[in-house]
């Protein structure tokens, strides 16, 4: 049987019909250099974040074909679309899974998808003759957890002992800068610079010449943090 939910704060929600296909893309970076006596040549430097993009009808009634129980079980359109938006709007992370699972069961075969991802795009569409229906478009991107690394202790030469840090001296009014890293987000930023998640906006109103959407920024980019 194939399945395909999403697990947000430990509760998954099976998606009411399966889509047609589900399209995974995965590219690899590559910088380009002109060299005198070879040319153009490419060089490697990593693999970008996969990308699974696919549609899924939503009706607001039980029908059939729905991969619930029975109409006691069923969950409309509304319900999923308020999900959808809560969990973008909380910058965080969802569980994707898909694949064959055995019946009331969230566990896929090796060859599923089960991974951390965030909805990157939302489509909803209504068809004439179909009205409470929706059919939603998903874009969704690999997400990748990760730790901010702490610089190592600088040693004084002749002593051998740590140095001291000059941490205690910068001035704490006086704006930083960030570069923004793969699997980074507004919220995570946050959460890091000032121990509250919800705090972004802080970031936002400080950077407004390059965030247009809160819901993306990228790899690459340096922000003020205020």
């Amino acid at each position: 049987m194939y399945a395909v939910f999403f697990d947000y704060d430990k509760i998954t929600y099976r998606l009411p019909t399966n889509p047609e296909e589900i399209e995974v893309s995965s590219s690899q970076a590559i910088e380009k250099y002109e060299v005198l006596s070879l040319g153009p040549i490419a060089f490697p430097t990593h693999m970008d974040l996969k990308e699974y993009s696919f549609e899924c009808e939503f009706p607001h009634t039980y029908l059939s074909y729905v991969e619930v129980k029975g109409p006691d079980e069923f969950i409309d359109a509304d319900f999923y679309i308020k999900k959808f938006d809560e969990w973008r709007r909380s910058l965080t992370p969802v569980r994707f899974i898909a694949g064959k699972v055995n019946e009331g069961s969230t566990k896929i075969d090796t060859d599923g998808i089960n991974t951390l991802v965030l909805i990157e795009d939302l489509t909803i569409k209504e068809r004439a003759g179909e009205e409470g229906d929706k059919y939603i478009s998903f874009k969704l991107i690999e997400y990748k957890k990760y730790g901010a690394l702490e610089a190592p202790d600088e040693v004084d030469e002749k002593t051998g002992k740590k140095k001291k840090s000059k941490s205690s001296k910068q001035n704490p009014k006086k704006n930083n800068t960030y570069i923004v890293q793969v699997g980074d987000s507004l919220w995570s930023m946050a959460k890091r610079f000032y121990g509250d998640g919800s705090k972004y906006p802080k970031i936002v109103s400080s950077n407004k010449d390059k965030i247009k959407n809160p819901s993306l920024i990228y790899p690459g980019q340096k922000l003020v943090i205020p």
